[in-house]
């Protein structure tokens, strides 16, 4: 019997490190990505397209085989990427996609996997990452700060409705400020459509943001490594009492003392 490790988003940046990090405590390491690219220290890599329950469903089949061999199971539900821009310059489509890559998506396979661990009486523990912008959001990052705020949300919600199963160990969120990874070029290239029919209301911000994501541009503070935000995806797996909420750079500690004691209205001023 082995401890099995599910990494989604695991081509690049976080989701690699936890591969890396999982192998090396003795875990079988499956990588979901939607475009498998040969991953470093995993045991078997599988196609993963959150945008289609259909898909993720089909995916049970060759899991099964896994789960029902393991002694516990590690669901990281990483992926995830930012679509910026003004909420009025935003498409269906790409409010759609957002939530399906950092909501639907997730709950989905977080639901196919207890199903599975349940059958054959296998722990489960889903952790997601998440980000401070999940409980501090900007300006010009609305579907993305809405995306996240609602993957909180629902793995808080999955894990109160699963209360009842023995297989379902825990559900915790790791809330990671800036991460020096590619998040910024995918941000950049998926803002590149908003920009052809953006409104003119906006052109200062949309330049400023522009400048910010562009490639060799200065990293904010207290920038994490995609390391250190893989040190506590695996906090949260081997820890003996995890904790609902794993908070990464300083960033992410400062959010939530704000959010936590600041009047709504202080809020607003401090993090417009």
């Amino acid at each position: 019997m082995t401890k099995l490790a599910l990494v989604t988003g695991a081509s690049a940046g976080i989701g690699r490190e936890a591969c890396a990090l999982f192998a090396l405590e003795g875990y079988r390491v499956i990588a979901l990505s939607r475009q498998p690219s040969g991953v470093e220290f995993t045991d078997l890599e599988m196609a993963l397209d959150l945008e289609s329950f259909e898909k993720i469903e089909g995916l049970a089949g060759a899991l099964e085989a896994e789960i029902a061999s393991a002694e516990r199971v590690i669901l990281v539900n990483n992926s995830g990427y930012g679509q910026f821009g003004a909420l009025r310059d935003l498409s269906e489509a790409m409010w759609q996609k957002q939530f399906s890559t950092h909501v639907f998506g997730p709950i989905k396979l977080a639901s196919v996997c207890l199903r599975l661990c349940e059958q054959h009486g296998v722990p489960l523990r889903v952790i997601a990452v998440s980000s401070v912008l999940s409980i501090a959001p900007q300006k010009m990052k609305g579907a993305y700060c809405a995306a996240k705020s609602a993957m909180n949300a629902a793995h808080d919600s999955f894990w109160f409705d699963e209360q009842g199963s023995k297989s379902l160990k825990s559900v915790s969120l790791v809330l990671p400020g800036p991460v020096a990874t590619r998040f910024r070029e995918h941000a950049l290239a998926a803002l590149q459509p908003v920009l052809r029919l953006a409104s003119a209301v906006h052109r200062e911000k949309y330049e400023a943001m522009e400048a910010a994501l562009a490639p060799g541009a200065r990293m904010k503070p207290f920038t994490a490594s995609a390391l250190d935000v893989a040190n506590k995806i695996v906090r949260a797996a081997e820890a003996a009492r995890p904790k609902p909420r794993y908070l990464v750079t300083p960033q992410s500690y400062i959010a939530a003392f704000i959010t936590r004691v600041m009047p709504h209205s202080v809020q607003r001023r401090i993090l417009r």
